[in-house]
């Protein structure tokens, strides 16, 4: 059996659970071929750049104009026809890819490469059938293409907007979860990790993020956190963000606050860490939540673009899996919840509850299943 998974790199969570699925096939199925390949990457230079940079410029510095057009494409209006239309024109671009590949099944981490898999399926010009995987806590119009053959979704409540406001036909839909890597699943001791680290075992410890887009709102939360009283230690990781490291080395020898803070760059083995924090600071992108769901760790949003990390905030506090602080308040915020031991088991046991462990694995299930090689 060969899987193609097609993703892309508007943000890091669709490559992440491209990562995810072919790690998890490699393990219960080495036999299978699996190939992972940037979509938007096949597509040239021009689309690739114009999509990437233009998602990352208008999230990062227009928000309110993204979130506008975010709502808007999910209406069924003409700026939402306009822009599947335009992602349509670019489908036989992707043929090459497709044919050289040659898949039984194609997975897909990305609304606008379904909408092209699909025009290619429509048009006769493939015969192959393709999951649509949706990698955040809400479903958007883009990703809804008449020709895709299964809809993935993160959990059961998005299966009635589907069949109800997209009229997708309900044997299509697959509330299966989104995929994380077993590490993340595999709960670890917290005393055993801290004491590795180096860390006091017995004092809340918090773990702060700043998301795929080195967002350096976060600093202002640690410097409110690392100037209280209570007995608390930090974590950070600044990801592959050097000026944001740079930032919070010079914050912490200011505050001379090292003693009590593990700063760290880019690391490989996250949920490490994750699995040895009470409480996780953090953007709402769709991959950072789920493996903290996967790791039974509750959530202190801090920042939340208008659109899909908007969906994703909502979702987490109607299932009080997380706590959306404020810009003045939020280390108070997030001490109160550390001294309420019952309220943030929890949100933990809520965490526990909303996991889909066997996601990755059932995901491959359903495109044997589709392909015909069960």
């Amino acid at each position: 059996m060969k899987v193609l998974i097609l993703t892309a790199s508007t943000g890091g969570g669709h490559k992440r659970a491209a990562a995810a699925i072919k790690s998890k096939i490699n393990t219960v199925s080495p036999e299978t071929e699996v190939t992972v390949i940037d979509g938007m990457e096949a597509l040239g230079s021009f689309y690739n750049t114009t999509v990437t940079k233009g998602y990352h410029i208008m999230a990062t510095k227009v928000p309110e104009f993204y979130g506008t057009l975010y709502r808007l494409t999910d209406e069924y209006k003409p700026v939402a026809k306009a822009v599947m239309k335009s992602n349509e024109m670019y489908a036989e671009k992707l043929l090459e890819t497709i044919e050289e590949q040659k898949p039984d099944i194609i997975i897909i981490c990305h609304p606008f490469i379904t909408n092209m898999v699909s025009k290619l399926k429509e048009k006769g010009m493939i015969d192959v059938k393709a999951i649509s995987l949706i990698t955040d806590y809400d479903s958007h119009r883009t990703y809804m293409s008449e020709y895709i053959d299964a809809f993935v979704v993160a959990e059961p409540q998005m299966a009635d907007k589907l069949k109800t406001v997209y009229e997708i036909p309900e044997e299509k839909i697959y509330p299966l979860g989104i995929p994380t890597f077993d590490s993340f699943i595999q709960q670890q001791s917290k005393e055993e990790l801290r004491k590795r680290e180096r860390l006091n075992p017995d004092v809340p410890t918090v773990l702060l993020m700043a998301g795929s887009f080195g967002v350096t709102g976060v600093l202002n939360f640690y410097e409110q956190l690392a100037k209280r009283r209570e007995k608390i230690q930090l974590i950070v990781i600044t990801g592959r963000n050097i000026k944001l490291f740079d930032s919070f080395d010079k914050k912490i020898q200011k505050l001379r606050s090292g003693k009590r803070t593990k700063l760290l760059y880019f690391v490989d083995n996250v949920e490490d860490y994750m699995h040895m924090a009470d409480l996780i600071v953090t953007k709402p992108g769709g991959l950072t939540v789920t493996e903290s769901i996967a790791c039974h760790l509750p959530m202190a949003i801090y920042s939340a673009f208008p659109g899909q990390e908007q969906d994703n905030v909502d979702f987490l506090l109607a299932q009080n899996a997380a706590i959306l602080i404020d810009e003045e308040r939020g280390a108070e915020q997030i001490m109160e919840l550390l001294k309420s031991p019952g309220r943030l088991q929890e949100m933990k046991e809520n965490c526990k509850r909303l996991a889909f462990p066997n996601a990755a694995e059932d995901i491959f299930k359903l495109a044997k299943k589709l392909s015909g090689k069960e």
